[in-house]
């Protein structure tokens, strides 16, 4: 009996010790599993968003240096490129030029892949612009590229080229303080016809521009000269500002920066 007894007790143990391996091979195993699929998904998650990163800099290949390392940045982290664009009202905020760019980037880059805030001040020059500090509008929307048409037309006539760089400067600086950051490009507004100073305040601009470090995005070589008549088939003589034709000439010029083919 005592023979039967220790017998049993020995299979029990032996059957309790197989049980025990199993489950913790299988335990080991499963672990050893999901181990591997979790480092599986991490590197699957890893090369996809260095191909997105991949992916957008190649489209983004013209673009000033420091503008290309913000797209990355927020490529990056998972988020939208945060684009301010801020101008006179030859940058309306709807129906204009900053909408038929914002089509492009979604269709070139992936919808949503660019976050556009478009800042519209009708009427403003420079200086009025920087006493209202309009720079602290930009600065909330937490941007990492800003592209400001500075109010040169708004400044013709009214505010010598020399005081608008001034402003102009003073307005950057404000945006700077707030959202150091951000990387400002600067753009000419539209060209208008027969203009006599007008030209000379944009070369101003793009001097300025180029001495100071700000990128320059210059749009004019993509409208017709503006002392040929065919001008005014874009921009309406009137008011100065891009007919339809006109705005889709103008964000076709800035397109071909913002997107290499």
């Amino acid at each position: 009996m005592r023979n039967f007894v220790l017998i049993l007790l020995i299979a029990v143990a032996c059957l309790a010790f197989a049980i025990a391996g199993h489950v913790y091979w299988k335990q080991t195993i499963d672990a050893t599993v999901q181990a591997a699929r979790a480092k599986m998904e991490t590197f699957a998650e890893q090369e996809e968003k260095a191909n997105q990163t991949e992916a957008a800099l190649a489209r983004a290949k013209r673009l000033p240096a420091d503008a290309q390392a913000a797209i990355k940045r927020a490529v990056e982290e998972n988020r939208p490129i945060r684009l301010v664009i801020a101008g006179s009202e030859s940058t309306p905020e709807k129906g204009g030029w900053p909408d038929l760019l914002k089509q492009a980037l979604d269709e070139a880059y992936g919808e949503g892949t660019f976050q556009i805030t478009v800042h519209e001040y009708e009427g403003l020059t420079t200086a009025a612009a920087d006493r209202q500090r309009i720079a602290a509008d930009w600065a909330s929307d937490k941007p990492d590229l800003v592209l400001l048409e500075p109010f040169l037309l708004n400044d013709n006539g009214v505010i010598t080229i020399d005081d608008t760089l001034t402003h102009i400067q003073s307005i950057i600086d404000q945006l700077k303080s707030a959202a150091p950051d951000a990387v400002v490009m600067l753009q000419p507004p539209n060209p208008i016809y027969n203009a006599t100073y007008y030209p000379e305040q944009v070369e101003e601009l793009e001097a300025f521009a180029k001495e100071n470090g700000y990128p320059y995005i210059n749009h004019w070589p993509a409208w017709p000269d503006n002392q040929s008549e065919e001008l005014n088939k874009y921009i309406d003589p009137e008011s100065d500002l891009p007919t339809e034709e006109g705005a889709k000439r103008w964000a076709d010029a800035l397109a071909e920066h913002f997107i290499a083919q």
